[in-house]
């Protein structure tokens, strides 16, 4: 048997095992299927690295990358198509949270790191990716406990624009600075340009982007399987656009579902099939991001480091969400659940992480090392613990109403997955 056949063969057999292993710790515990995907990614990374496989490169290229921008694509177009830009301006507390709560993820967790002696690089490096939350894994909390509410579209809108704020910092930190040899950073005054070229044309993109999809969910047949494909292949020429003529792929499909949104009052009709394949791609993200760990070499400082790293991101933004709650229309009392729901990582920071070493390797490779070192189990511990965390919140808030396992069959409630 070929190696390609022998990769294509163990990629099939891994999302197998994962969607069977998702399947029984939904039907069994009531948590999310997330969780039994991101165990079989980790099963999966350790066995490779034992039996001496090495399929993906490190940072990701070629096919893999183009998955992946699909995977966080999808997620964030249909996360920033809920999101209603003139409700927004006009609620400046809420504004003033996510903002304060971004900021503090990525002043904490740089400042913990320069104080473990971690370089300017590494420290603005992790700290950028701390700001992120996960839309796909809100989305996915959401459809798993078929969570509705105030609070769980509270912790969405949050999470885009978190996420948003922190794609546009990983595009000045990759476009205007450069690690040195010590580490630190050298400000690049001629990259400011460039920078506001890339800015330029990832707002082209995600014009044309809606241009191309605006017509298609406004049609009567747009639920159908053949709408579903053309919104794929729109996405998946966003991508290939933005890696060869510049660009933020990422970016372009948060303004798209801006633009979507906010054109017409008219709800969008999503076709049925393409938020399947959305599933289908976040199955293989959230595999991707949890095998991806295995190329780190853990030891008891690193494990120091990243725990570190994961009580300053989890401290910033609890307390920031907490203390500016006032006057964002939900109440003090459902505060934490939207704070728990800040804390999951996934695609989107292992992209930022990717590129950010793949722009690093060649200037200092001891920082691109560092960084994935630090971040990539930063990803996977905040993507477990935060859909522990942010599934339990839903519960308790009332926004999930589906008991959970065994003792709820006992207790006589409905189950989770009727």
């Amino acid at each position: 048997m070929s190696q390609a056949s022998q990769t294509i063969l163990n990629w099939c057999v891994l999302i197998s095992a994962a969607a069977l292993l998702g399947h029984l710790v939904h039907r069994i515990s009531g948590f999310p299927r997330i969780l039994g995907y991101t165990v079989a990614g980790l099963a999966a990374g350790w066995f490779t690295q034992f039996m001496g496989w090495n399929d993906l490169p490190w940072p990701l290229q070629g096919g893999t990358v183009l998955m992946l921008e699909l995977a966080v694509g999808t997620s964030l177009l249909l996360a920033a198509s809920q999101v209603s830009l003139r409700w927004l301006l006009r609620q400046p507390w809420l504004l003033l949270q996510s903002l304060a709560e971004s900021v503090a993820a990525l002043g904490l967790t740089t400042a913990v790191l320069l104080a473990l002696d971690m370089g300017w690089a590494v420290a603005l490096g992790v700290g950028v990716v701390s700001m992120a939350a996960s839309p796909a894994v809100l989305l996915r909390i959401a459809h798993d406990l078929h969570a509705r509410g105030a609070v769980t579209d509270r912790s969405l809108l949050l999470a885009t624009m978190s996420t948003t704020l922190s794609l546009l910092a990983a595009m000045v930190l990759m476009q205007v600075f450069a690690p040195d040899a010590q580490g630190d950073l050298q400000f690049l005054a001629a990259q400011l340009l460039p920078l506001g070229w890339s800015l330029a044309l990832s707002l082209l993109w995600a014009a044309l982007l809606a241009a191309a999809l605006w017509p298609v969910l406004r049609w009567r047949s747009s639920r159908s399987d053949s709408a579903a494909l053309y919104l794929l292949a729109a996405l998946t020429a966003t991508c290939i656009l933005a890696a060869h003529l510049g660009g933020s792929a990422a970016l372009a499909f948060v303004g798209a579902g801006l633009l979507l949104r906010n054109l017409s009052p008219r709800p969008l009709l999503w076709p049925v099939a393409f938020q399947s394949a959305n599933t289908m791609l976040n199955l293989l993200m959230f595999v991707l991001v949890a095998t991806m760990v295995s190329q780190v070499t853990l030891s008891f400082a690193l494990i120091s480091i990243v725990a570190s790293v994961i009580l300053a991101r989890a401290m910033a933004k609890f307390c920031m969400i907490l203390l500016l709650g006032h006057g964002t229309a939900i109440g003090w009392r459902r505060q934490w659940p939207v704070a728990c729901a800040q804390l999951p990582l996934s695609g989107v920071a292992l992209w930022m992480v990717s590129a950010l070493c793949l722009n690093w390797m060649d200037i200092q490779e001891s920082s691109a090392q560092q960084l994935a070192a630090i971040a990539l189990p930063l990803i996977v511990v905040c993507e477990l613990l935060g859909v522990l965390l942010a599934s339990t919140a839903l519960w308790r808030c009332g926004d999930a109403h589906r008991g959970i396992g065994r003792a709820a069959l006992q207790r006589g409630e409905k189950r989770h997955d009727a």
